[in-house]
């Protein structure tokens, strides 16, 4: 393994969906209540979702279901959006039996269109789905901080090289699941700010 590729292999893990999505619960829930401790039980509530989604790869992995850990065959993705999906929903539901902020059911929202979108796109094409998700939470942040979360735009090319680098997506991959990620944002932005008129 070359050198540029070991570093696009640790990027590509530091960047990781499931790795970057941890501390987002704990950010929406402090910006809404000003609350340390709700902040701490919603993050905890939402990481043991995603480590169950990390453990259903692991076990996909051991018993041939999928083939490495980034998913990188195509048809192996529509199982992987499933389980998302299932797992997404139950969490969706929990936030809503334990009247967790409004602001985490948004959050929630926006992941439920993202798998959508991307199982949808997974039928013609492989978007990434690494790209998607950042380029999701920047725009996120880039809304709610304006020009102080700009430096975190850099994050894309660099995570793109990296994909790019690891042979697990194109250049027109990437891209397309950078402009998923950005547009599933904005849109529901647009729908809750000025159709809902929620925040």
């Amino acid at each position: 393994m070359t050198k540029t590729k070991i570093i696009g292999e640790i990027i590509s893990l530091v960047l990781n969906p499931l790795l970057i999505l941890v501390p987002v619960p704990f950010f929406l829930v402090y910006e809404k209540t000003g609350s340390v401790t709700l902040s701490l039980v919603w993050t905890a509530v939402s990481v043991f979702f995603i480590l169950v989604y990390f453990l259903a790869i692991l076990i996909g992995i051991r018993i041939g279901i999928f083939s490495d850990f980034d998913i990188s065959r195509r048809e192996q993705r529509p199982l992987l959006f499933s389980i998302g999906m299932v797992l997404t929903l139950i969490y969706f539901a929990a936030l809503f039996l334990f009247h967790a902020p409004g602001i985490l059911i948004i959050g929630t929202i926006a992941i439920i269109l993202g798998l959508i979108v991307l199982g949808v796109v997974n039928m013609f094409t492989k978007a990434s789905a690494h790209m998607a998700v950042l380029s999701a939470l920047l725009t996120s942040l880039l809304i709610a901080e304006g020009w102080k979360a700009l430096f975190g735009i850099l994050l894309l090319p660099l995570l793109a090289w990296a994909r790019i680098k690891t042979r697990n997506h194109t250049l027109l991959q990437t891209a397309l699941g950078t402009l998923l990620g950005v547009a599933t944002i904005l849109a529901l932005y647009v729908i809750f700010k000025y159709i809902i008129k929620y925040g």
